[in-house]
């Protein structure tokens, strides 16, 4: 019998050790399992002292997945469950790499934005493995408490239902999700998101209006698009990538954006008012009750960057960290 049918903590290996696989890391090591990162550049990690009881910290393999050494290649056949927490260019190219070395009961967990490629290279090559899809969406920083994940499930099994047991223990929300909604529903909302946001901030510079004045001059709902573009780009360009050239998601979602500005544009074009009143009303009748909630959060958010750039005479209490709003 197994650890995951003894439901003791098991062995794992996190594929990519950045900002979320850390964050899956530290979920699984909190729970007593034994984490092995592999990363070729892995971010240093604090050398804190380790308190009475505290998880361990995990094991660092400098590898790359898509050329394993032996040392790594016998890790991989030992382990519990493998998480893949690339790029999708260097997930698609590990598969093969997971299938050589990967035990046949061992659950493989991708938490990629896009998921078909993927998924249908697992088909082929991981199957009968147990493989869940992850999509946690909300950057690591925020922390779990309130946000979402997203969990497709192509073939459960011990290991994935207590993954998925320890994520809605942290206070987020599992939303699950048929493995091929995931990507109309998911990656092309993130597509149409981050496309409005950058070419938010693509347009500015064609103003030709120097930035400091930009900036000095914004009102604050100008401000909350200022601050997610900032997030935008203090974060991994391949991220964005990968969404945006996710194919028909992607390809969708932008049409649908241009789509949209070209309306507005034909409308103040043709100076037809009324059919822009009526567009008002029409956005209004598609948020529905969730209207009034979502102009409440946004006053929220405001008043929140207004006071956070209130005039102070008090020191500030720390360094702004690196893409970590």
């Amino acid at each position: 019998m197994s650890r995951q049918q003894q439901h003791e903590p098991g062995r794992a290996a996190v594929v990519g050790y950045g900002n979320v696989g850390r964050l899956f890391g530290g979920l699984l090591a909190g729970a007593g399992w034994h984490i092995t990162a592999v990363d070729p550049h892995p971010p240093a990690e604090p050398h804190a002292p380790v308190e009475h009881g505290a998880p361990r910290g995990p094991d660092i393999v400098r590898a790359d997945i898509c050329a394993p050494p032996d040392e790594l290649r016998q890790i991989l056949a030992g382990v519990d469950m493998v998480i893949v927490s690339v790029p999708e260019r260097a997930a698609l190219a590990a598969v093969d790499v997971l299938d050589a070395c990967v035990g046949a009961e061992a659950t493989v967990v991708e938490t990629l934005s896009h998921k078909h490629r993927f998924r249908q290279a697992a088909a082929e090559r991981l199957a009968p493995r147990p493989l869940v899809s992850l999509n946690p969406l909300f950057h690591p920083s925020l922390g779990w408490a309130g946000n979402t994940v997203t969990a497709s499930v192509d073939r459960g099994g011990p290991a994935a239902a207590r993954l998925l047991d320890l994520i809605g223990g942290t206070g987020a929300r599992v939303h699950t999700l048929d493995p091929d909604d995931h990507d109309r529903y998911v990656t092309s909302v993130q597509a149409v998101t981050h496309a409005a946001v950058l070419g938010f901030a693509r347009a500015l510079p064609r103003l030709g209006l120097p930035p400091t004045d930009v900036i000095a001059c914004a009102p604050p709902p100008t401000r909350a698009l200022l601050a997610m573009a900032a997030r935008v780009l203090t974060a991994d360009a391949e991220t964005y990538w990968d969404i945006q050239s996710s194919g028909e998601p992607g390809d969708t979602a932008r049409q649908a954006l241009l789509a949209s500005i070209e309306d507005l544009d034909h409308q103040v074009g043709t100076g037809d008012d009324a059919d822009f009143r009526e567009e008002f009303a029409r956005l209004r009748d598609w948020f529905g009750d969730d209207l009034d909630g979502f102009a409440d959060d946004a006053a929220h958010v405001l008043g929140a960057l207004v006071s956070r750039r209130a005039p102070t005479h008090q020191p500030p209490t720390h360094a702004p960290t690196r893409g970590a709003t």
